[in-house]
C-alpha cells in the first residue's frame, strides 16, 4: 500500500476498495448459484448417470425430467420419514423432561 499524503488519496483508496469489494461479492454470488445448481438432486443424479453411461444427458430431455421427478419424490419421502423420527425423538425427550420435573416436586 502506498503512503497517503492527502484526503484525496484516502478517498481514492476507499473507492478502489469499494470497487474490489463489489467485484468479490459478485464472484461469491456467482459461485453460490453454481454450487446450489450442482447440488440439486436432479443434477447430482444426472452427473452420476452421465459418468456411468458416458453419454451426456441434456437438461430438457425426457430422461432428465424423469430423473428430476424421481429424485424429488425420493427426497420428499426421505424427509418425511426423517421428520417423523425427529418428532418421535422430541416427544420422547419431552416425556423424560416432564418426568424429571414431576419427580423433583
Amino acid at each position: 500500500m502506498k503512503k497517503i499524503k492527502r484526503i484525496k488519496d484516502i478517498q481514492e483508496e476507499k473507492l478502489r476498495l469499494r470497487v474490489k469489494e463489489l467485484e468479490l461479492e459478485k464472484e461469491i454470488s456467482k459461485n453460490w448459484k453454481e454450487l446450489k445448481d450442482d447440488l440439486r438432486p436432479g443434477t447430482l443424479l444426472r452427473n452420476k448417470l452421465t459418468s456411468y453411461t458416458n453419454k451426456d444427458v441434456k437438461d430438457g430431455s425426457l430422461l432428465s425430467g424423469a430423473i428430476s421427478f424421481g429424485t424429488g419424490y425420493l427426497t420428499r419421502k426421505l424427509s418425511e420419514r426423517t421428520e417423523a423420527k425427529v418428532q418421535e425423538g422430541v416427544e420422547a425427550l419431552i416425556k423424560k423432561v416432564k418426568g424429571l420435573f414431576s419427580k423433583k416436586k
